[in-house]
């Protein structure tokens, strides 16, 4: 009997591959969150840290210009972080969409990884079945040969 071939062969390596790609794809957004969190962290500290420079450490008074100076520093800072909250929105949103394509590559290959399987089992009885009538074929010849 002929060795085992799946002629679905390139389909199952095409699906490897869509799946390879989403992971890639769901590891990228997932690093850009961590980039963005990071971010956000870094802009808070930055709010703490401007009003702690500001918190009259330097022994001298405020003057109405330094109150300005502190309230556009403050809600530029707060602005950046708004708008860093939002690119992390839509980067959840992109990892909600990534995770969903990982779902359905790993679907689409375990489709095809079932089917060889079975094809494989198919082939395996087959060859059993082809054996064991040899087998009895050669049983037969030997016991009327006697």
């Amino acid at each position: 009997m002929k060795k085992f071939s799946f002629s679905l062969e390139s389909l199952l390596t095409l699906r490897d591959w869509e799946e390879q790609n989403a992971r890639m794809a769901l590891t990228e957004v997932n690093n850009q969150i961590e980039g963005i969190k990071q971010q956000i962290d870094n802009l808070e500290a930055s709010v703490a840290g401007t009003y702690s420079s500001w918190d009259g450490e330097s022994g001298r008074r405020f003057s109405p210009m330094d109150r300005v100076g502190l309230a556009a520093q403050v809600a530029d800072l707060q602005r950046q972080t708004e708008q860093a909250r939002q690119a992390m929105q839509g980067a959840e949103n992109r990892r909600a969409k990534a995770m969903q394509s990982l779902q359905n590559a790993s679907r689409n290959r375990k489709v095809v990884t079932n089917l060889k399987e079975k094809r494989l089992q198919a082939y395996n009885a087959e060859l059993l079945k082809q054996e064991a009538n040899e087998i009895e074929d050669i049983f037969n010849g030997r016991r009327s040969a006697r």
